[in-house]
C-alpha cells in the first residue's frame, strides 16, 4: 500500500485537473492526486508518448493516481498498460453519473452487473503491477442502496483500496452525502476505505474521518473554489488572490492545454470568497492571460 502524509485526496474531476490545478492542490496539502477520468475508448487508441502528452504529469505531483473509466474489457487491459509507467495507482471509476457514460453501461451503472465489475478489475489487475483501486457510488437509487455488497465485490476481485462517495447514481450530487453507509462499508471490509462527499472544509474532512473510522478523505467540488481547503487555515481576500495568481503561474509554466476559456473558468471560481463591488464576471471578458492577471491584481 502506498503511504500518504496526510489524508486528504484530490478527487478526480473531469475539465478541472489540469496540471497546473493538480500542482496547486499538491502546493496546498493534498497529499495525492488524481488526474481527471480517462475513458478507456479513448487511451487504447493512443500511442505511449500521445498518452504522456495527455497526462502531462509533474514528479511534483506524485503520488499519482490515475482514473480510468469504461466498460470493454480488452480495452481496459490495453489502457492500463499504456498509462502504469505515469501512475502510482490506477482507479476505476464506479462513480460517473453522465448519461453517456450510463448508457454504455459504464461508470455508476457498473453498481448493477457486479459480476462485471469483478471481471474489468481482475483484468486491471492482471494486466499491471501498479496497485489497482475502485471509486464506487453506494448503490443505483435510494431502493437500491447497496453499498456494503458493491464493497465486498470490490475488495474480492483483488482491489487494494475502496472510495465511497456516500451518494447513489441517481442522487448525482443532490441531497447529504449518506456518512453512515460510508462507515458501515469500513466494517465490513478489510481493505483501506476513502470517504467521499460533502467536504467543505479541512474541518468537514476531519469529521467524516471520525464518523466514519476510514483511512483517509477525498475532496471534490469544494476544491475547484478553494483549492487551498487541504490546509487547516482561512485565507483572507488578499491571500486568495495570491492563490490565484499562482495558479495562473503555474499555468504558464507548466500546462500544454493552453485554453484561456480554462483559465478563465478556473480563476472565476476561485473569486468566489472574494467579497467585493465589482463584477467578477467581467473576467470571463478577459481576452487573454495576460489580462487576466491584470484584472485579479486590481480586484480589491
Amino acid at each position: 500500500m502506498i503511504k500518504t502524509k496526510n489524508p486528504f485526496i484530490l478527487a478526480p474531476m473531469a475539465g478541472i485537473n489540469s496540471t497546473a490545478f493538480r500542482l496547486l492542490c499538491k502546493e496546498n496539502g493534498a497529499d495525492e492526486i488524481f488526474t481527471q477520468m480517462y475513458d478507456v475508448d479513448l487511451i487504447s487508441t493512443k500511442t505511449k508518448e500521445e498518452v504522456k502528452e495527455l497526462f502531462n504529469l509533474k514528479d511534483e505531483e506524485k503520488p499519482i493516481t490515475i482514473q480510468l473509466s469504461g466498460y470493454d474489457v480488452e480495452k481496459f487491459k490495453e489502457s492500463v498498460k499504456l498509462v502504469e509507467d505515469f501512475a502510482d495507482r490506477i482507479n476505476l471509476n464506479v462513480g460517473c453519473i453522465e448519461n453517456r457514460y450510463l448508457d454504455r453501461n459504464a461508470g455508476a451503472a457498473l453498481v448493477n452487473d457486479l459480476d462485471k465489475l469483478q471481471e474489468i478489475i481482475k483484468a486491471m489487475i492482471e494486466s499491471t503491477n501498479k496497485p489497482v483501486d475502485v471509486k464506487i457510488r453506494i448503490g443505483w437509487d435510494g431502493q437500491s442502496i447497496n453499498g456494503v455488497n458493491i464493497a465486498k465485490a470490490v475488495e474480492d476481485a483483488g482491489a487494494t483500496r475502496i472510495i465511497v462517495h456516500g451518494r447513489t447514481a441517481m442522487q448525482k450530487y443532490a441531497g447529504k452525502s449518506n456518512w453512515t453507509n460510508i462507515k458501515q462499508i469500513k466494517e465490513k471490509v478489510s481493505i483501506p476505505v476513502i470517504a467521499n462527499g460533502d467536504v467543505k472544509s479541512y474541518q468537514d474532512g476531519l469529521d467524516l474521518m471520525e464518523k466514519t473510522g476510514c483511512d483517509g478523505v477525498m475532496i471534490g467540488r469544494e476544491c475547484k473554489y478553494r483549492p487551498w481547503v487541504f490546509m487547516n487555515k482561512e485565507l483572507t481576500q488578499e491571500e486568495i488572490i495570491k492563490q490565484i495568481l499562482r495558479y495562473i503561474e503555474l499555468y504558464e509554466n507548466y500546462e500544454n492545454r493552453s485554453s484561456l476559456d480554462e483559465v478563465r473558468d478556473q480563476v472565476f471560481r476561485m473569486t468566489r470568497d472574494i467579497d467585493v463591488e465589482k463584477d467578477k464576471w467581467a473576467v470571463k471578458d478577459c481576452e487573454s492571460i495576460e489580462v487576466v492577471k491584470e484584472f485579479i491584481k486590481n480586484l480589491l
